[in-house]
């Protein structure tokens, strides 16, 4: 693996994690508990669900195994702008710091455990390297992305400026 791809896939991500924060910060704490689209959750499930996700992904790098079924999901950030936001920045920023501290050469010679979340990830990801821990989880942000496009459109909040990536603002 050439270390300026692995470097460009943290960069992407990176991207992607800080319009997920850029898009909380935005926002008043209020907002947190409000749910703009019939059925789909409030902002602050959105936020707390993509905190869930970027654990799960930073948990498989730390362990080998990646479980989508945690059972320390903690509802009570859904009202914690605060601290959803400490807590998104540091997971993202150790998720990168790990990642870059692998060896490029080597990056796909770790393999991550995915039989407990094969049905998230279909068959063919039994194993996925680290590289493809940061693909995944850069793909699971940008679904977010559309996701906070709807409620921001739907609850009729300005975007935050960064959002011009998307012609949002």
């Amino acid at each position: 693996m050439d270390l300026p791809v692995l470097s460009d896939m943290i960069e992407t991500l990176k991207f992607h994690g800080n319009l997920i924060i850029s898009s909380l910060e935005s926002i008043d704490s209020e907002f947190l508990e409000v749910s703009p689209i019939k059925n789909a959750g409030t902002f602050g499930k959105q936020f707390r669900h993509i905190l869930d996700i970027r654990k799960c992904y930073l948990n498989a790098l730390r362990l080998g195994t990646l479980d989508f079924y945690r059972r320390d999901i903690d509802h009570s950030l859904e009202n914690n702008k605060q601290v959803l936001l400490e807590e998104l920045r540091s997971v993202l920023a150790e998720i990168c710091r790990i990642v870059s501290t692998c060896d490029g050469r080597k990056v796909l010679d770790k393999w991550i455990d995915c039989t407990p979340s094969i049905k998230y990830l279909g068959e063919s990801h039994q194993k996925i390297s680290p590289l493809q821990v940061i693909d995944l989880l850069t793909e699971h942000e940008v679904f977010h992305e559309g996701e906070l496009a709807l409620y921001y459109r739907s609850a009729g909040i300005r975007f935050p400026g960064n959002w011009i990536a998307w012609g949002l603002i």
